[in-house]
């Protein structure tokens, strides 16, 4: 029974295949005018109307589809560029910090090159954090007395003096800075030598007071500051002499002879 179902089977399709060869044959054989030609443009006069009112019906979902589509599309077009726009901030934000730490470390060096800090076998170190405050008076740094750091040593930066080590432990240091309303520092003018003694300006963060220079010394706007440290082997200074503190701001004359107020911009912000 299978047998004869797949023979009958066959034998249609090869009637089919068969009629559709001979109906071929005519229809390239004959003209024009010929019958089957006439009733291929009679089925398509008839199903035109018919397969053009199916566009018109279906066009609206194929829109939908595309609509779709092209949706998806676009969002995984904005997931791929918003990945990529953060993985290029992560990069310039990585080059940033490495440009920022090349420049802090460039500025100590020329710092200690200048100062003659090098022969004292200067300690680069990180600050991990700081005082939660408008002056932000005291950091820790990452090295201490393991490294050779000790109580009252300087602290220089990126351009000048920071300030001084105020407390040490094996691993960590607490650095008193400049502007700090404790801090102090015997200082003169580049230039012209004039002493003095820098000093946080109280109340006015980012802003120095060079005091005690008397009314007959010279000082100008824009001179550099620069500790005055001492060179005598008797007598042993905290702060090496020639550290960059910053430049003369303004200069305010008082009463007395030495009412004199200068203000200076500190090197190091």
């Amino acid at each position: 029974m299978y047998d004869r179902t797949v023979r009958r089977r066959r034998a249609v399709l090869a009637g089919f295949v068969a009629l559709s060869l001979i109906l071929l044959t005519a229809y390239f054989g004959e003209s024009s005018g010929g019958v089957l030609h006439s009733v291929q443009r009679g089925a398509l006069a008839v199903l035109a109307p018919v397969q053009e009112g199916a566009n018109r019906a279906l066009k609206p979902f194929r829109d939908g589809f595309g609509w779709i589509g092209d949706t998806i599309d676009a969002k995984q077009q904005r997931d791929d560029l918003v990945r990529r726009n953060e993985a290029l901030e992560a990069q310039v934000t990585r080059q940033q910090v490495e440009l920022s730490q090349y420049g802090q470390l460039k500025g100590m060096l020329d710092v200690n090159a200048s100062a003659g800090l090098d022969a004292q076998r200067p300690v680069r170190a990180r600050v991990i954090s700081q005082t939660p405050n408008l002056f932000y008076s005291q950091i820790t740094i990452d090295k201490g007395s393991s490294e050779g750091i000790a109580e009252n040593q300087p602290v220089t930066g990126s351009g000048g003096l920071v300030g001084r080590v105020s407390s040490v432990v094996g691993n960590a240091a607490v650095v008193t800075l400049i502007t700090d309303e404790d801090f102090a520092v015997s200082a003169r003018t580049l230039e012209r030598q004039v002493p003095g003694t820098v000093r946080p300006a109280i109340g006015s963060p980012g802003d120095l007071i060079l005091e005690f220079v008397s009314q007959s010394q010279k000082v100008e706007k824009g001179e550099r500051i620069v500790t005055a440290g001492t060179n005598s082997p008797r007598l042993s200074s905290l702060f090496p002499p020639g550290i960059p503190i910053g430049t003369v701001r303004r200069i305010e004359d008082g009463a007395g002879e030495l009412d004199r107020v200068i203000h200076v911009k500190p090197t190091t912000t």
